[in-house]
């Protein structure tokens, strides 16, 4: 019996990736959140013209956000600034790139969240359009979407931070931040839904977002980083910097695209489905994150070390098994999921405001949404195996065709299927994804050079 701790600590040392743990537990914490976030807005609001607004407020400032700074700091900025950290000659160069980072992200969100201020209103005919057929919905969708243009200013400071913590393997204050996000929101509907209504929510989204930069501050105490503000952008790493975010820029927006043009087709249904569609992802999204992406983050540094070492073998052993673990586990995932869905959301967001009518809307569309939870996770370690090999241009044709086959899929089902044909249509793209990116890899690994050749 005292062998079994060390056969477990054994095992997991041998299947699980390093720090995978630790990203699964702080995504899972922030997932509860995030649920009881959804369990407020749901017995406060219900699925209606409101909280569809409230939802559809949100899309273009996080797609903003992801284009123009958190596509370009996901590869390149850790890299780049560990390298620098490690030179010899100038100690600080690390530091001035990263204040520089800072300053530029900074700079490039609040630009883009006062043009977005200005031309709010002639948002909605790209976001929403159904809501131009009904003048208050509009009006309260533009009134949302001017109070949310100050949340990415204050991300794109806490996400420019949030990489100097993952260099410095600081993960509790990485992962925390999120949650403190949600429980912004949460506060900010407890505390003003009464009087503002579904501003409440609104302003605890500000709340939430000032909680999530603070605590990366926190997170940095004791750190020799100081965090500051600096404009050196002719420097050679910020050029390099910027060669190579470029391609990782161009694929980073499919998801949010993807959801932009779920959201337009889902205007364009019954009041809820927009709702609908934002809860059953919500849930959905609970095991793609805590297996697929966990997974992938954590076992990327170990793919990139086999490449460059030119370990053929060892970069497929390290392919293989987390494929048949992420496999194996998200598919037991998507059939519980399915199974206890409904019961899942009864409990959570039944009563109130929220009734049968959507219990019974949002839990056929999550039921639709499974199909896709074993193709995502797997699609994730896929794209870090390519980029491990020091490409990304693959990925991204991957990523655009498997928008393609979401969008062709999403319109030939919906006047059979409704508002399932968004989770369907999903799931068919994710998959087409999911092929392109193994063959993709297969070409890669093709060309791997052997050991001794020249990168």
């Amino acid at each position: 019996m005292r062998r079994v701790p060390d056969t477990v600590r054994g095992l997991a040392a041998r299947f699980l990736p390093r720090g995978a743990p630790m990203l699964s537990v702080l995504i899972f914490g922030s997932y509860v959140m995030g649920l009881v976030r959804d369990r407020f807005f749901a017995r406060t609001f219900g699925a209606g013209a409101e909280l569809d607004a409230y939802n559809a407020a949100f899309v273009l400032p996080e797609l903003l956000l992801d284009v123009l700074v958190e596509a370009g700091l996901a590869a390149p900025f850790i890299p780049i600034f560990m390298r620098l950290r490690a030179g010899e000659h100038d100690p600080e160069a690390a530091d001035r790139f990263a204040r520089s980072i800072l300053g530029g992200a900074v700079a490039i969100m609040g630009v883009a969240a006062v043009v977005m201020f200005v031309f709010a209103e002639a948002t909605t005919a790209l976001i929403a359009p159904g809501f131009l057929a009904h003048p208050e919905q509009r009006q309260l969708y533009v009134m949302l979407f001017r109070v949310m243009l100050v949340t990415p200013i204050l991300f794109a400071a806490s996400l420019t931070l949030g990489q100097v913590l993952l260099a410095e393997q600081r993960f509790f204050w990485y992962g925390i931040a999120p949650l403190l996000y949600n429980g912004g929101i949460v506060i900010g509907t407890v505390a003003f839904s009464d009087s503002l209504g579904i501003f409440g929510p609104a302003i605890g989204a500000v709340i939430g977002a000032a909680l999530h930069l603070g605590s990366r501050f926190i997170g940095l105490w004791g750190s020799t980083f100081r965090v500051g503000l600096e404009w050196r952008f002719r420097t050679p790493d910020v050029r390099e910097f910027v060669r190579l975010m470029v391609p990782k820029m161009v694929s980073h927006p499919i998801e949010p695209l993807t959801f932009l043009f779920f959201t337009r087709v889902a205007s364009t249904l019954a009041d809820g489905s927009v709702t609908a569609v934002s809860f059953a992802r919500n849930f959905q999204s609970v095991p793609v994150s805590l297996v697929g992406v966990a997974f992938a983050l954590a076992v990327f540094p170990a793919l990139s070390a086999a490449h460059a070492t030119r370990d053929r073998a060892g970069f497929v052993r390290l392919v293989g098994s987390n494929l048949v673990g992420i496999g194996v586990i998200t598919s037991a995932g998507a059939v519980g999921m399915a199974v206890i869905g409904e019961i899942a959301i009864r409990v959570l967001f039944g009563g109130g405001a929220f009734g049968e009518r959507d219990v019974q809307l949002v839990a056929a569309t999550l039921v639709a949404f499974t199909v896709s939870i074993p193709f995502e996770s797997v699609s994730h370690l896929l794209s870090r195996a390519i980029y491990a090999t020091r490409h990304t241009m693959l990925q991204v044709l991957a990523s655009v065709a498997g928008l393609a086959i979401t969008v062709v899929a999403t319109l030939a089902l919906l006047p059979a299927t409704g508002i399932i044909a968004i989770p369907l249509g999903f799931a068919v793209g994710q998959a087409g994804k999911t092929v392109l990116l193994g063959l993709a890899l297969l070409v890669r690994l093709r060309t791997l050079p052997p050991k001794g050749a020249l990168a």
